[in-house]
Order: C-alpha cells, then sequence, then structure tokens
C-alpha cells in the first residue's frame, strides 16, 4: 500500500471513529442529522456588544527523548569491535503574558505583554573501540541553547465611521540568546559560544474598510435554543430577537474573569437560566433542563466562526539592533550589521461567510513588499533582500456538531526575492497548496486533531555567475494530535 492510500486511510479511521462515539450518544442524538428549528436566524448578521477583557495566561512545556545503541561486531581479522551512541534530546519553554481587548463599535484594541523563557540541551555520543585500536573513533557533540525574550504589542483598529477604520500599532521586542556548542573527538576538543542581544521596533499606520465580526456565541445560542427544545423543556421556540438577546448575553458573561474557575461557571449557567426564566419559556427546569444547558455551554462554542469582510493596506518600517559575540572568535567571521532598518507594507483582504449554520466560507488574500535599507557599515557585506510576494486562500469549513470540524483549503503562493549584492541574485518561487483539517473533541479540554496537506513546490534561481537554477516536487506531510488544554 503506497503512502497516499496510507495517508487516506488513517483521515477517513478518524471520521469514523468520531462519527462511531457520536453514535454511541443516543440519548442527545445530536449527532444525528435533522431538521433545525433555528434555521432561520442568520448568525452572519450578530455582533458583540461593548465588552472588556483582562487575561493573565501562563503557558508551560516541556518535552523529551532519549535514545540508545549498543552493537558488537567481529571484523573479520580476529578482532572484535564496539559501538556505542546514545541521543538526548530536551526542550523547555515558560511563557506567561497579560492581554487587554476591547471591543466597541468604535475601536478594537489588543494591548500584550508577553515573557517566554525557552531553552533546549541536546547531546549525542558515538564511541567506537576495537582490540586492535587502528579504528577508535570519538564523536560526542552537546548543545545548548537558550532564548529569552519579552515582547509588548498596542494594536488599535479605531472606527472613525461606521465602515472605515485607522490602524495604529506598536509592536516591540528585547531578548537575550545563548547557544553553545560543545565536540568532544580522540584528537581535539572545542567549546563554541555565542551571545547575541536583539532589539525590534516597528510602529505601523494603515487603513481599512469593513470589519469581521466573531459570531460562535451567536451559534452557540442555537444549539442551546435547539438542544431544550428537543427535550421538550421549553414553552416555546425563541423568536429572533430573544435569540440575539441571548447572544449577547453570552458574550457578556464568557468575558468576565474570575480567579476560581467554578465562580465563573456558576456565574456563566446562572446567567443564561435567568435570561429563560425572565421570558418565562421553561415548562420544566428539572434535571434534563440543567443536563443539557450544561452540555451546549461546554461544547456549543469550541470552534471559532466569524462573519464579514476586511480590507486594509499597513506600512510598517522595522528598525533592529543586532550584537552578536563569538568565543572564540570564528575563522572568517562574518559580521551582521548592528542597525538594521527595512519598510514593510502589506496589502490584505479577509472575507468571512457563514452558511446554513454548519458551514463557513473563508477567503484570504495578502500582497506584500519589503524594502531594506543598504547596508554601508565596514566590515558588513550583509544585504537584505527586497521581497515582493502575493498569497490567495479559500477555505470550506464543516460544522456538523458541537464536537467535529471538517475544513478543505487551497490556495496559490508567489514570491519573488533580488539580493542587493554584487552579483543581482533573483529568486522566484511558487507554491501551491491542498489541505484538509479534522478536529474532534471528546471533552471540552481533550481533542483528536488530523491533517493531511500536499504542496506543489517551484523555484527558479537567476544567477549571473551560476546562471539558472529550477526545482521542483511535491510535498506532503500527514499530522495526528492528541492535544489535552489544562485549563
Amino acid at each position: 500500500m503506497n503512502m497516499k492510500k496510507v495517508n487516506l486511510c488513517l483521515i477517513t479511521l478518524l471520521v469514523i471513529v468520531n462519527a462511531y462515539s457520536q453514535n454511541k450518544q443516543k440519548e442527545y442524538e445530536e449527532w444525528k442529522p435533522s431538521q433545525e428549528e433555528y434555521a432561520n436566524f442568520d448568525i452572519s448578521k450578530y455582533f458583540t456588544p461593548d465588552i472588556v477583557r483582562n487575561q493573565l495566561d501562563i503557558n508551560f512545556d516541556l518535552n523529551s527523548n532519549y535514545s540508545r545503541f549498543n552493537m558488537n561486531g567481529d571484523n573479520g581479522d580476529g578482532y572484535l569491535s564496539h559501538n556505542k551512541a546514545s541521543n538526548t534530546n530536551l526542550i523547555w519553554n515558560v511563557a506567561p503574558g497579560f492581554l487587554r481587548y476591547v471591543n466597541t463599535r468604535k475601536k478594537i484594541t489588543n494591548f500584550a505583554i508577553n515573557l517566554s523563557l525557552t531553552g533546549s540541551y541536546a547531546s549525542q555520543k558515538d564511541n567506537y573501540t576495537s582490540t586492535n585500536g587502528y579504528y577508535d573513533d570519538l564523536n560526542n557533540t552537546f548543545n545548548t541553547v537558550s532564548t529569552n525574550r519579552l515582547s509588548l504589542g498596542w494594536l488599535n483598529q479605531w472606527y472613525f465611521s461606521k465602515p472605515f477604520f485607522m490602524i495604529y500599532n506598536i509592536s516591540s521586542d528585547v531578548s537575550y540568546n545563548f547557544t553553545q556548542n560543545k565536540t568532544e573527538r580522540l584528537s581535539e576538543e572545542s567549546n563554541q559560544k555565542q551571545n547575541q542581544s536583539l532589539f525590534n521596533f516597528s510602529p505601523q499606520v494603515g487603513i481599512g474598510y469593513g470589519r469581521i465580526e466573531n459570531v460562535e456565541d451567536a451559534r452557540q445560542a442555537i444549539y442551546i435554543a435547539n438542544a431544550l427544545s428537543k427535550k421538550k423543556v421549553l414553552t416555546r421556540n425563541l423568536s429572533n430577537e430573544e435569540l440575539f438577546e441571548l447572544s449577547q448575553r453570552i458574550s457578556t458573561v464568557k468575558n468576565k474573569r474570575f480567579l476560581d474557575s467554578r465562580l465563573h461557571l456558576i456565574d456563566e449557567i446562572t446567567t443564561v437560566d435567568s435570561f429563560f426564566v425572565k421570558n418565562d419559556l421553561l415548562s420544566n427546569n428539572g434535571a434534563a433542563y440543567f443536563t443539557t444547558l450544561y452540555d451546549m455551554w461546554q461544547y456549543g462554542a469550541l470552534f471559532s466562526r466569524m462573519s464579514g469582510y476586511k480590507i486594509s493596506f499597513v506600512a510598517a518600517p522595522h528598525y533592529t539592533y543586532d550584537f552578536t559575540k563569538n568565543t572564540p572568535e570564528l575563522l572568517n567571521d562574518y559580521h551582521y550589521p548592528q542597525h538594521q532598518t527595512y519598510l514593510e507594507t502589506d496589502l490584505n483582504f479577509s472575507y468571512e461567510k457563514p452558511v446554513k449554520l454548519n458551514w463557513q466560507h473563508s477567503v484570504f488574500a495578502e500582497g506584500y513588499a519589503v524594502f531594506p535599507e543598504k547596508q554601508t557599515e565596514s566590515n558588513s557585506k550583509y544585504l537584505y533582500p527586497k521581497t515582493f510576494g502575493a498569497l490567495a486562500q479559500y477555505a470550506l469549513g464543516y460544522y456538523p456538531n458541537t464536537r467535529t470540524n471538517i475544513q478543505g483549503s487551497v490556495g496559490q503562493q508567489i514570491g519573488r526575492t533580488t539580493y542587493w549584492n554584487d552579483y543581482n541574485d533573483i529568486f522566484t518561487s511558487y507554491a501551491t497548496m491542498l489541505g484538509i483539517n479534522v478536529n474532534y473533541y471528546i471533552s471540552p479540554y481533550f481533542r483528536i486533531a488530523g491533517s493531511y496537506n500536499l504542496n506543489y513546490l517551484h523555484y527558479l534561481g537567476k544567477y549571473d555567475v551560476a546562471g539558472n537554477t529550477r526545482t521542483n516536487g511535491f510535498y506532503s506531510a500527514l499530522s495526528i494530535h492528541l492535544i489535552y488544554s489544562i485549563f
């Protein structure tokens, strides 16, 4: 069986497991296609109320692997040999971050401060010995990397009239990186270290037209209303106006912040319950009502849904200070310029359209250009290239139930890079991309994610000295992940 058939079988298996697990829930039968009682409610017309959210997240990642290899052999001349090898890898990351998010009809603001402490350690040991001593060899390498980064971002989208908006952003970060490569051999030993300090600063300004809204809260409101209708605990169906009001209550209560997650959940369920009580919608508020409400609250908005369109143009000058020191100094050390500046411009278009509650059209197109400043610093021949590129992508998403999402996408990217060196090298690339992604939530915190991507890449290099070069080929990748979120 070839690789394409294996990949297709694995994706099919993921979908079958999803359908089978949903089929086991015969009481709810949410997996089963049925006539949607609220199909005439257009979630694409929903907009969030004015909200302010402050949140502090801390992410911690740690992973490692170890392998060992031993082999004894006979060289055929009466001498014995022994080869012992091992590989050790350890990677860690601690990343606390603060976010303040404001969404009103007049402005959308994101203010974020993030700290990232990342490191890795890798060792490879390979020792070969023989009783004749002629082929003895030792090759041990140790690599240590430490990256510490503090970043700040202030992003603003201010509407000076209903469809038109101004963009003004500031992003900056400072980092310190340390790398050590140590090598042990029978005849020599080396210990190379690099210390790097980086500072980046970029203000951005631009204009735009349109707005994209998050509408998953409106979809969740329909999930709740439809599930309660199936349980026959409602006195009547909700009107479109009531569904809109319920959606906005959901958006408001979700953006409150509690240190105690239990108190947060109690406040959320109480807020939604008070809506049904106030509007005299309940014929039965027993266990069937509360268990269904709780279930739809946990699963009804696991996937982001958006609606609207937006086109924007942004100009962003960039400044970078880079101080790098190698100890001991490398022979023919290639000195990068300490001060680097370039201008980046970006024109992009986004379009999101929910269709019949369970389908989603997504379109994205972008054109960008990077104009670097020619470097004139002494002892520096490194020149940033001029870059022009364009990307267009379309995706179709299907959301058959609260737990499952299937999305297919197709895209085309074109890029052209010109190096400001003595040879005026030009590099052009073309990429055609096809992909499918499947997500299934076993619980609100545990999901299976699978993806398959098939890309066709074509590169064309034009060199004054070496002539032209062409490379092309198909590349495919299959991945299946088990993802667990602590909170």
